[in-house]
């Protein structure tokens, strides 16, 4: 049941290793063809048919509505706080530091965040 050459002859180890071989280096080369066929096919495919890639403005144009909607979100949020409780605290505290022990007399007309000194950042 061996390959046969010509002639009834049958082939050699050596024979039939050699052509399963070539079949091999046959096969391999053929689809590797194939394939840089394939890659040629698809980088011509934005000169037949042109690039459709939107516009660089148009990226800009809404990336900037996204960051305005933000901002707006923002703002609104910050302004349906009610900031009630923290100048409760703020003149409590205040009044201790006094040493008085009520916090009649003391008016907080704004609260602003100040940068901490390094000193007092958290690591």
């Amino acid at each position: 049941m061996g390959i046969i050459l010509s002639a009834g002859e049958a082939a050699s180890f050596a024979e039939r290793m050699e052509k399963a071989g070539l079949n091999t280096l046959l096969g391999m080369g053929m689809a590797f063809f194939v394939l840089i066929i394939i890659m040629f096919v698809i980088m011509l495919f934005p000169i037949l048919f042109g690039e459709r890639k939107p516009k660089k403005d148009a990226r800009a144009e809404l990336a900037e509505k996204a960051i305005e909607n933000t901002i707006s979100q923002i703002e609104e949020h910050e302004a349906l706080t009610d900031d009630t409780e923290l100048i409760a605290v703020i003149a409590a505290a205040i009044a201790a530091a006094e040493g008085s022990g009520s916090t009649e007399g003391i008016v907080i007309r704004s609260i602003r965040q100040r940068k901490l000194k390094k000193q007092w950042q958290r690591a």
